[in-house]
């Protein structure tokens, strides 16, 4: 129901194309316009009609958005010729009142209609299908978890990994090591041969590559951040570089200012590319939400979570969210037990994730040791509040000096 009837033209085209099973080719569709209406054809001079539109849509990976766009203006226009009929119609009263409701509710729930995917719904033995292939390849495979591991044995222990369709959310205070134990986690994936999609909001590519450069080699942090490597290190990042990294499905991309849909857009653009069956994002506080007047930044940012979450589920992979701690729990006199309202901007932010766990590192909090006298030098806590599907509780890592090796317990 297009307004415009050289739009409307082409859009029958593409139908007729559809219909014969036809591919989207630039002449077959004018040939079909000029079969339909020929006339019509010579007066919008074909497709150059669009054709400053054509040339600005440089690729396809908006192409979900701008079909959402066409639903809803469709839709839009329905409502309006309806709005018109029942006027007209009310204006008669040789129509009876419950008819023209009945019209109404029919209409209304014909329009509402439109934009729903009916491809989505599946029979429950398909699905189920699905599941047990799954299983029985990991049974096949040796595997002990249904989900991706996240390479360290006791966070696995409580949450079995990380599943798909599911979003977890890791927060710590600044500096508490958000972004190592995502990389780390990230490089232990990739080396399963799962692909990693990486998406940065706040680290250039270069520096998270500096970060998994340290965690697999021996090159000094101070060298590679400030005084240069020098011919053994680079010898050896060159090594690595040839070798491991090459073959290392884990790819990194920085976007500055992102918008939710920006981050929809490029996941969907990676999926298609074979470079995505794990997501992190880092992190979450620094999308652009573009929150209207009067909605509060902790809504907006839960509003963008709900939406990866959906995108999670869409996409059947999981995700990784890093989100900021608040700092009021350096005010609470309760040795940093955290709590799910210790996320910044918390609220819908927590709701829609099914996985929610804080770092902290006890040494930089001032406790050097523990309660029965160990040492809490180079020990992380994990603490996993909320588990949508299993178990909740804390478990420890071992870190080097510089944050940059991880290992367990």
């Amino acid at each position: 129901m297009l307004t415009s009837p050289e739009l409307a033209l082409i859009y029958k085209g593409i139908i007729e194309l559809f219909n014969k099973g036809k591919a989207m080719d630039y002449t077959l569709l004018e040939h079909e316009m000029r079969a339909l209406d020929h006339e019509l054809y010579a007066e919008m001079n074909g497709l150059n009609y669009v054709g400053d539109g054509l040339l600005s849509v440089v690729d396809d990976v908006h192409v979900t958005t701008y079909a959402d766009l066409i639903v809803e203006e469709y839709q839009r226009n329905s409502l309006r010729l309806l709005a018109m009929e029942l006027s007209g119609k009310c204006g008669s009263r040789d129509i009876p009142v419950e008819q023209i409701l009945q019209l109404a509710n029919s209409k209304l729930e014909e329009i509402a209609g439109m934009g729903v995917n009916s491809t989505s719904t599946r029979q429950i033995s398909e699905i189920g299908q699905e599941v047990v292939a799954r299983h029985t390849r990991l049974l096949e495979n040796g595997g002990t978890s249904v989900g991706y591991s996240t390479g360290l044995k006791g966070m696995d222990d409580i949450m079995g990994g990380f599943m798909r369709g599911e979003v977890a959310i890791a927060s710590a205070l600044t500096s508490h090591g958000k972004t190592a134990l995502s990389l780390f986690m990230a490089v232990q994936i990739a080396l399963k041969g799962v692909p990693v999609y990486i998406i940065s909001l706040e680290m250039s590519m270069e520096q998270l590559y500096g970060r998994i450069l340290m965690s697999m080699s021996t090159v000094s942090p101070e060298n590679l951040r400030m005084h240069g490597l020098t011919e053994t290190e680079i010898a050896v990042a060159k090594g690595l570089n040839e070798t491991t990294l090459k073959r290392l499905p884990l790819f990194i991309d920085y976007i500055a200012s992102a918008r939710p849909e920006d981050i929809r857009a490029k996941v969907k653009l990676a999926r298609k590319r074979k470079q995505c069956d794990f997501l992190i994002l880092d992190y979450i506080n620094q999308l652009d939400t573009g929150h209207a007047q009067g909605e509060n930044l902790a809504t907006s940012l839960g509003h963008a979570m709900k939406r990866i979450k959906d995108l999670a589920v869409e996409e059947n992979i999981p995700a990784l969210v890093l989100a900021q701690m608040n700092r009021e729990i350096e005010k609470r006199n309760d040795n940093y037990k955290h709590k799910l309202s210790d996320l910044r901007d918390s609220g819908v932010l927590e709701q829609a994730a099914d996985v929610v766990f804080f770092i902290n590192r006890p040494e930089l909090q001032g406790n050097g040791k523990g309660d029965d006298g160990e040492s809490l030098v180079g020990i992380g806590n994990i603490n996993i509040l909320k588990n949508r599907n299993g178990a909740t509780g804390t478990t420890k890592f071992r870190y080097n000096n510089h944050m940059t090796r991880i290992s367990d317990y």
